[in-house]
């Protein structure tokens, strides 16, 4: 409830003075009685009245002379007053709103705009002004949206709230096209600018395509074909020979000179196509001035390639030779479903035959209504399997599932995938029959697990190596303790040791700086020949380390060794080929980095703990890594060759196992990497 006084809070402390003043004023009156007249008697202020806040005190009146009177003060006015909430504001000229803060009554406030439609609380003034916080304000079908920074209502914020073949700039939408903006129907965008390729002659067929110059005429573009224009003027082609152009100078040598009704040969292909697959030159017939040529009847001039008809439409000389537009390797002719940027294909050279299918991004990118963009494919391995296990049981088993060929019948069945998988020993030789038999019964296995608690990354199945035999302690076959000598030895890959001197490299594990022995006994080696698709820039895998060495046996001449040895066009690979290491470019063995699932001894920490060592028959004697993934760049459409392995070192004993899975392309590139 808002209350008015006579007499403000601040006009309470001058009330004591106001009554001395009175008082003095009151006893001068009568010590002066009868004496000269007051020269300034004074005004006596009075009060101010009126709902709101309260009116100002009055005037004081001004000494007298000192045989006149005086009035020291004047009438207090109303006092200030505040609200304190919006029914103490109904009526009041400042606003309908108690602004709690500062107890005053205004037009609206910032926090709680109810302002308008097309109108917002202005923070300073407190009161509606014209102007837009959010859409709902701007109710202009020319002005949409709301530009939050100005709040003023605008044509356009981002390039999408403009119609195709416009773009977003300083809030108005201007012709052109983007990226994220397709040009309207029937046009495509070049750089940044919408053309009509059938007709535009610096971009005819395709972007940035220009015509070239015909002598004394313009270019022409015709349904997507350049050609010639008319003439300039003061120029005639008399000749009809595109070859070279207007040939007649009119202003100078005078008009075309024919006989009418004579017929000449005619042909306004392109130089070049005439009597070439179905173009023909035409005959024209002289006018009955003289003065010009008729139309050209009966030619055949190039128009745009259609697809396996075995016609060669635009007179080049190759049949059925669409152009490849986006320069990905494959026309629309061989099964390239985008050669230009549209709204579900903004990335045209990514996309074709070639590439593999990235869920969920909303395209097709390998040109394949019968792949999903949103469904993974099956696994391709679904059991486990440990005898007459093949490399190529073992690429499907890591999840490279698809195969393709060498050399297809057609260009649009040369997909990614595996050209070719093979068993090799650790130096790159085919193995003898004796040794591949050990390496496809004993030393390779298809798991669905290793133990009770090393499972697979990704599906059901995964690939075990092993330099001895690829079993845990519930499999058929398996050996306790993991020491098998298969006596076939070996040298570690020739490339690798070049690299290192000739030899072996060391080791810098917490026990120092570990020493390298020789040789690649018992090895079991992986070789995959693969096409990478054409919109992978890198790949990624997952492995684990497993070794009997631990702990008796680390940092000495017999640690077993696994190497990725990579060969690919891409640069940043080691000059070992090796790209799984850890962190001190160690190679992985009992020594390296990550080797943290054991039981804790010497410097050994075994952060990991040893619980998913259980049911591996290395729970007490052994240890290994947890899951690790390596990174690695590749050169798109090439075909690389990995080869994984792993063999015995120096021994034939204390054996090593390695578990590989969960093989799989990447969009960006990456840098050599191996990491947690």
């Amino acid at each position: 409830m808002r209350v008015r006084t006579g007499l403000s809070r601040d006009n309470v402390s001058f009330l004591p003075w106001l009554l001395a003043a009175s008082l003095v004023s009151a006893l001068t009156a009568g010590a002066c009685a009868g004496g000269d007249p007051v020269e300034n008697p004074g005004t006596v202020g009075s009060g101010g009245t009126g709902s709101g806040t309260g009116g100002a005190g009055g005037e004081g009146g001004e000494m007298g002379t000192s045989t006149g009177t005086s009035t020291s003060s004047g009438t207090g006015g109303m006092g200030d007053t505040k609200c304190m909430s919006d029914a103490d504001c109904t009526g009041d000229p400042g606003g309908s709103v108690c602004d709690v803060a500062t107890g005053d009554c205004v037009g609206c406030l910032p926090s709680n705009d109810m302002c308008p439609a097309g109108e917002l609380c202005d923070p300073d003034t407190k009161t509606c002004k014209k102007g837009c916080s959010d859409a709902s304000d701007c109710t202009d079908p020319a002005a949409p949206h709301c530009e939050v920074s100005k709040n003023v209502c605008v044509a356009c914020l981002q390039d999408p709230d403009c119609v195709p073949g416009t773009v977003c700039v300083v809030n108005t939408c201007i012709p052109g096209c983007s990226p994220q903006q397709p040009c309207q129907a029937g046009l495509t965008c070049c750089g940044s600018t919408c053309y009509d390729l059938s007709t535009n002659p610096d971009n005819c067929g395709e972007c940035l395509k220009p015509c070239e110059e015909v002598p004394q005429a313009e270019p022409v573009c015709n349904n997507g074909m350049c050609g010639m224009g008319p003439c300039a003027p003061g120029w005639a082609d008399c000749d009809g020979d595109v070859m070279n152009g207007c040939e007649q100078n009119t202003l100078q040598d005078g008009d075309c000179t024919c006989v009418p009704g004579s017929v000449q040969a005619c042909y306004y292909g392109s130089p070049g196509t005439q009597n070439v697959g179905p173009c023909v030159g035409g005959q024209q017939i002289c006018a009955p001035s003289g003065l010009s040529w008729g139309p050209c009847q009966g030619q055949v001039m190039p128009v745009s390639e259609i697809c396996a008809n075995m016609v060669d439409e635009d007179c080049n000389g190759v049949v059925d030779d669409v152009p490849d537009i986006d320069g990905d390797g494959w026309t629309s002719c061989n099964g390239d479903c985008c050669e230009t940027p549209s709204a579900s294909c903004s990335s045209p050279k990514l996309v074709n035959p070639g590439a593999y299918e990235v869920l969920n991004n909303g395209m097709d990118d390998d040109c394949d209504a019968g792949t999903s963009d949103t469904v993974a494919p099956p696994p391709c391995s679904t059991v486990a399997d440990f005898t007459a296990v093949t490399a190529s049981d073992a690429a499907k088993a890591m999840d490279i599932c698809q195969t393709t060929l060498q050399n297809p019948p057609q260009l649009k069945d040369k997909k990614w995938g595996l050209l070719s998988a093979g068993h090799r020993l650790a130096n790159g030789n085919a193995p003898l029959a004796a040794q591949l038999s050990n390496m496809q019964n004993s030393q390779t296995a298809i798991l669905i697990n290793y133990g009770t608690a090393m499972l697979p990354k990704k599906g059901p199945t995964m690939v075990g190596l092993s330099s001895g035999m690829m079993r845990d302690q519930g499999d058929a076959g398996f050996v306790n303790p993991p020491d098998t000598d298969f006596a076939h030895d070996s040298t570690p890959p020739a490339a690798y040791l070049a690299a290192h001197g000739g030899q072996l490299p060391g080791s810098a594990g917490c026990n120092g700086n570990c020493p390298a022995g020789s040789g690649a006994n018992d090895s079991v080696a992986l070789r995959f020949s693969i096409r990478v698709p054409t919109n992978a820039k890198s790949f990624s895998y997952d492995f684990r380390f497993i070794s009997y060495e631990y702990w008796d046996w680390s940092c000495s001449l017999y640690n077993d060794f696994y190497l990725a040895l990579l060969t690919t066009g891409a640069a940043g690979i080691p000059a070992d080929k090796n790209i799984s290491f850890d962190a001190q470019n160690n190679p992985v063995s009992v020594n390296n980095g990550f080797f943290d699932v054991c039981v804790p001894k010497g410097c050994y920490t075994c952060p990991a703990g040893s619980a998913e060592l259980n049911g591996t028959g290395m729970g007490t004697i052994g240890g290994a890594t947890k899951w690790l993934t390596t990174d690695a760049p590749i050169v798109p459409g090439e075909t690389m060759q990995l080869d994984l392995m792993i063999f015995d070192v120096t021994d034939n004993w204390l054996d090593s196992n390695a578990l590989i899975d969960n093989f799989r392309w990447n969009l960006v590139p990456a840098t050599v990497n191996t990491h947690e």
